[in-house]
């Protein structure tokens, strides 16, 4: 592992254990085996560190919302959804704690918005995406033509997110049985709608 991937590792860890506000650059550079200068070699700050985290926090759901487009017409819509639905809930319920922190800092969320800005990105890309795959359904006959893509796209990952969030709250933790359990449920209810 070479020493970026290494010290976001520890960033993350020392994120979730002590929370954005109590997060050294020294307890990270302790963590992950290097000096606190070694940091700043990768990382312009500490909230560039946070950024990067967040963003390999979803990594799941970036992958499978990227391969989404060249879905359609293959497989089932539901089973295409089924795909984004599982791994919004896989990363929204392990990124939730280091989302949270993002508000307790005005500083860092104003830097998250125009860092998302430059670079064409933000938490509504997902629900494009899904929309933009669901409209190219509709151009198959796959998904019916009255259908509002942006509304299903909303309740789905909605529906992910603050389970996510529920599931955190109340510091439980779901086995994979429970978690398909739930996007079968959801799918079933949109699936009405489609």
């Amino acid at each position: 592992m070479d020493l970026k991937n290494k010290i976001a590792d520890a960033a993350e860890q020392v994120l979730l254990r002590n929370g954005l506000a109590k997060t050294t650059t020294k307890e990270i550079a302790r963590t992950a085996g290097c000096s606190e200068g070694s940091l700043y070699n990768h990382f312009s700050s500490k909230e560039d560190l946070f950024v990067h985290v967040i963003r390999g926090q979803l990594k799941h759901l970036m992958r499978t919302l990227s391969s989404l487009q060249t879905m359609a017409g293959k497989d089932t819509v539901r089973t295409n959804l089924e795909l984004v639905t599982l791994a919004a809930l896989e990363d929204f319920h392990s990124s939730m704690p280091l989302i949270g922190s993002i508000f307790s800092e005005p500083g860092l969320l104003l830097r998250q918005r125009e860092g998302f800005e430059l670079r064409n990105e933000g938490p509504h890309r997902a629900n494009e995406a899904v929309e933009a795959y669901l409209n190219q359904e509709k151009q198959l006959g796959r998904v019916g033509e009255d259908t509002d893509s942006r509304a299903i796209a909303d309740l789905l990952l909605g529906s992910c997110f603050q389970h996510a969030f529920q599931i955190n709250f109340l510091g439980k933790e779901e086995s994979p049985e429970e978690r398909a359990q739930f996007a079968a449920r959801v799918l079933d209810t949109l699936s009405a709608l489609l």
